[in-house]
C-alpha cells in the first residue's frame, strides 16, 4: 500500500503532466480560433461565469492585470467574441459577456467544437470509472482549481 506521501508525489507529478498537455493544447485551438492563448482562457473565465461581469471582475478571475484585461476584452470584442453592454441592474457600469453565437456548440463535442476530441476523450475515460469514483476526482478537483 502507498504512503500519503507518496500518492501525493504521483499525484503532484500527474497534474504538471496534464497542466502541461493543457497548454499546449490550449495554444493550438486558441490559434486555430484566432486568438491568443490568454484571450482564450479569458473567454473561458466569461463564458463559464455564465452572467455577464464587470472588466474588474474579469481581471480578479483570471489575474491579470486591469491595464491586460482592458487590452484583453478590446480584443476579444473586436475578433466578436465578446460584446460590452451596459450593466441592466446599474447604468453606470459596463460588463461584458460572450456573444452567444461566439459559444454556440463549444465545449459539447460536436465536429465544429475546438475541444471535441477532448471532449469526446474524456467521454471515453469516463467510461472506465464508476459514478463514485467520478465524484471523488470532482470532488478533488474542485477543491485544488484555486490553488496557485
Amino acid at each position: 500500500m502507498s504512503s500519503k506521501a507518496e500518492v501525493t508525489g504521483r499525484i503532484v507529478d500527474l497534474l504538471q503532466l496534464v497542466i502541461a498537455s493543457s497548454v499546449m493544447t490550449n495554444e493550438r485551438i486558441a490559434r486555430a480560433m484566432g486568438l491568443n492563448v490568454v484571450d482564450l482562457q479569458a473567454l473561458g473565465f466569461i463564458a463559464r461565469n455564465g452572467a455577464p461581469m464587470t472588466a474588474g471582475e474579469v481581471s480578479h478571475q483570471t489575474e491579470l492585470p486591469t491595464s491586460t484585461t482592458t487590452r484583453v476584452l478590446d480584443r476579444l470584442e473586436k475578433q466578436g467574441y465578446i460584446e460590452r453592454m451596459t450593466d441592466p441592474n446599474d447604468r453606470r457600469r459596463v460588463v461584458v459577456r460572450v456573444r452567444p453565437e461566439a459559444a454556440a456548440g463549444v465545449g459539447q463535442g460536436g465536429e465544429d467544437d475546438p475541444y471535441g476530441t477532448i471532449v469526446q476523450g474524456m467521454q471515453r475515460v469516463h467510461e472506465r470509472f464508476t459514478v463514485d469514483e467520478l465524484e471523488v476526482v470532482a470532488r478533488y478537483l474542485d477543491a485544488v482549481k484555486d490553488v496557485r
